[in-house]
């Protein structure tokens, strides 16, 4: 494997009403992906809310797991930290 050389960190992914269940945010996803493996990076976290079930779904059905928190964050009963290995 080799050394991981950049951070990066899945911020927001938004997605309008009118394509949503059409793939588009698995392809933005997987856009990210392709570019975050293309830095050098061999896992890519992010942060969502509870409440967020779109996110949340999407995420999961893209292969990303629970982890605590990381980086600057602190743990937070209404967030959630995921990561997927690259």
């Amino acid at each position: 494997m080799m050394a991981q050389t950049g951070y990066g960190e899945i911020k927001r992914v938004y997605v309008d009403d009118a394509p949503r269940g059409l793939g588009a945010g698995r392809q933005i996803v997987a856009y990210i992906e392709r570019a975050a493996a293309a830095a050098v990076m061999d896992c890519l976290p992010l942060e969502t809310g509870i409440r967020q079930s779109e996110a949340l779904d999407l995420h999961r059905s893209c292969g990303y797991a629970e982890i605590g928190a990381f980086g600057d964050y602190k743990p937070d009963p209404v967030s959630v930290f995921m990561e997927k290995r690259l």
